[in-house]
This record gives structure tokens, C-alpha cells and sequence, in this order.
């Protein structure tokens, strides 16, 4: 089975359902104790080993044995996993369970496409964006750019596929790529960075912590997936305001905003926002009380529940990071 079945559940404790799989094994190590010390039950549910069975009056889910009537569900569903799992979830928010980064929210933001809409909705969206299929549209833009610019895939993440095109020259070769795959461009401009990025978490549209994530030698990709260092960030007011504003947008109970420092300009743009974040131990502790909240009443959370603490200007303290990422912090 795929699911973490591991708490013994009882019927005075409020149910939380993490809809997803073990890819954030590390996160859910602490945030099941956290959750399970505020006197919730939680389990993990994998989507494909939900059994539905649906009768004439009732809708019912079970794994193996146990049947499952959650006060709360978790969507954390991303790659060949989103699907199937917003399936799951746009059926339980339809049964009325409680649901939090929903089926659309989830599509939305793992979509960078309708994510970038989100944004320019939102007014957190601070450069342009191309994207579609038509080679003479992105060759006339990257004219009229006249600078550098970053091609990403319109779904995925840890910084798989994303190139550099140094001018319009570079697009010919690049559409050749995308049409041998069969698939569209997502292009925005180069921006003049110090060799890093932040990612700002956010609980309840609230910002909570911040970590710069920072390019290893002689490369420009910053996520740690791909090799990059990380270490505290401060979170300053105008960062504060950017991250909120861009979860807001978004539509992410939990998140995490990546924003870059532009260097020519002095601004702060939000390059996207994650909604599947794998989140630090300072992260949890927020997400383990905002949650606890949410199995009570949603909506009562939603519209009151504050951090008890906000990381404004953390130290340079390795037990900030999850124990796999401690080789990571950049040295002072």
C-alpha cells in the first residue's frame, strides 16, 4: 500500500487527510507529530489506493480496511499525481469536506501559464510574459525584449527544463526543440539577479519564513534540486507584502512564493508560486497550527487564524532546515 496509515485513529480527535505521496517524507515526519501533539489524527492517502464506492443516497471512500470520513483534506498532488488527485478532491469539496489548496488551486498553480494570470491579476506580476505556439510571435518579441531571456516549461519544477536564451538568435533552435515535443513556449525576460532567489512560505496568505536559495559556482538555477545552496532570509515589509500578495492571488493556504531581486531595477518580482511547497521546520509549525485550526472550522481559520511567529529576521541556524538540506547552508 502507499498510504501512511500510522496513527491510531480515535473518534474525539478531528481527521486530516494528506491527500499525496511520499515525496515529502521528510515534511510529513514532523508535521504528523506537530498535528498529532494539537489533538488531531492525521494520515497520508495516496490516490490510488482509494477504493470510492458510490450507491443511490451515499458516496463512500475507504483504503484497505478503513473507511474514511475526514474532517479536512489536504491536496498535495503535483506531476502524474495532480489528476487523479483533483479528482479526489473536487469530490470531497462537492460532499462538503473541508478542503484546502483545492482541485483548482492546485491546476492553477502548477499551470505557470495560469499561473502568470493569477499574478497579473493580483497586480504581483512585474514583467512581461509570451507564451503559445506561433514561432513568428516569440521571434518579434525576443526582437522587441532585446535582452536575455528564460524559457520554462509551462508544468513542472526544481528547475527541470528551464534554459537561458541569450537573444532572438537562440529561438529558432529552441521552437525546433519545443515542436519535436510537441509543445508550446513560456518565455519571460532575464532578470539581472545577485546569483540567487527567495522563497517566502506563506500559511493563510501570511508569511511566515524566508530562505535564499543560491546558484551553485558558475550556474543560474538556484533550486536545490539542481544543486543549490540555501540560508536564512529576512522578511523584510516590502517582501512581506509581494509574498502575500501573490498567495492571495494564487489562492494557496499554503505556499511558497519564489521572487527575485532585479538588480536593474531595484524591484522584487514574483517568478511563481508553488503550491506543493516542501516546507521547513519553521514552516511546519505554522502549517501544523493553522491546520489543527482548519479541522475545526475552515472558514472560522481562514478568516481569523494569525502565526504565532513570524521568522522576520531568522538566524543563521542549521535546525531552520530539514536535516537532508544542512549540507546546503551556504556558508557565511
Amino acid at each position: 500500500m502507499l498510504s501512511r496509515l500510522d496513527d491510531p485513529l480515535t473518534p474525539d480527535r478531528p481527521l486530516i487527510v494528506i491527500l499525496g505521496d511520499d515525496t515529502d517524507e521528510e515534511d510529513h515526519d514532523l508535521l504528523f507529530p506537530a498535528l498529532r501533539a494539537r489533538g488531531v489524527s492525521v494520515i497520508r492517502v495516496h490516490p490510488h489506493d482509494i477504493v470510492t464506492r458510490m450507491d443511490p443516497d451515499e458516496v463512500s471512500f475507504s483504503v484497505g480496511p478503513l473507511e474514511l470520513h475526514p474532517d479536512l483534506v489536504v491536496g498535495w498532488v503535483l506531476d502524474d499525481l495532480l489528476v487523479p488527485g483533483m479528482s479526489y478532491l473536487d469530490v470531497f469539496a462537492r460532499l462538503g469536506v473541508p478542503v484546502i489548496n483545492d482541485a483548482m488551486t492546485l491546476f492553477r498553480a502548477q499551470n505557470k501559464f495560469l499561473d502568470s494570470t493569477l499574478l497579473s491579476d493580483g497586480g504581483a506580476l512585474r514583467y512581461p510574459v509570451i507564451t503559445g505556439r506561433d514561432d513568428t510571435a516569440l521571434q518579434d518579441w525576443l526582437e522587441d525584449l532585446d535582452a536575455p531571456a528564460v524559457v520554462k516549461p509551462l508544468v513542472g519544477h526544481g528547475g527541470r527544463g528551464v534554459e537561458k536564451l541569450a537573444d532572438a538568435a537562440d529561438a529558432p533552435a529552441l521552437l525546433a526543440r519545443l515542436r519535436e515535443r510537441d509543445e508550446g513556449y513560456y518565455v519571460v525576460p532575464w532578470i539581472d539577479n545577485p546569483g540567487r532567489d527567495i522563497r517566502v512560505y506563506t500559511v493563510n496568505h501570511h508569511p511566515v519564513f524566508a530562505m535564499y536559495r543560491y546558484a551553485p559556482p558558475g550556474k543560474w538555477i538556484t533550486n536545490i534540486l539542481a544543486g543549490g545552496h540555501l540560508a536564512p532570509c529576512p522578511l523584510t515589509p516590502e517582501l512581506s507584502e509581494l509574498a502575500a500578495r501573490a498567495s492571495r492571488a494564487a489562492g494557496t493556504l499554503i505556499g511558497g512564493i519564489d521572487i527575485g531581486e532585479n538588480r536593474a531595477t531595484g524591484e522584487l518580482v514574483v517568478y511563481e508560486v508553488n503550491s506543493c511547497p516542501t516546507c521547513e521546520p519553521p514552516v511546519i509549525e505554522a502549517v501544523a497550527d493553522f491546520l489543527a485550526a482548519a479541522a475545526v472550522d475552515l472558514e472560522q481559520a481562514r478568516a481569523t487564524w494569525r502565526p504565532a511567529r513570524v521568522h522576520t529576521d531568522p538566524p543563521p541556524d542549521p535546525e531552520l532546515f530539514h536535516a537532508s538540506k544542512r549540507d546546503r547552508i551556504r556558508p557565511d
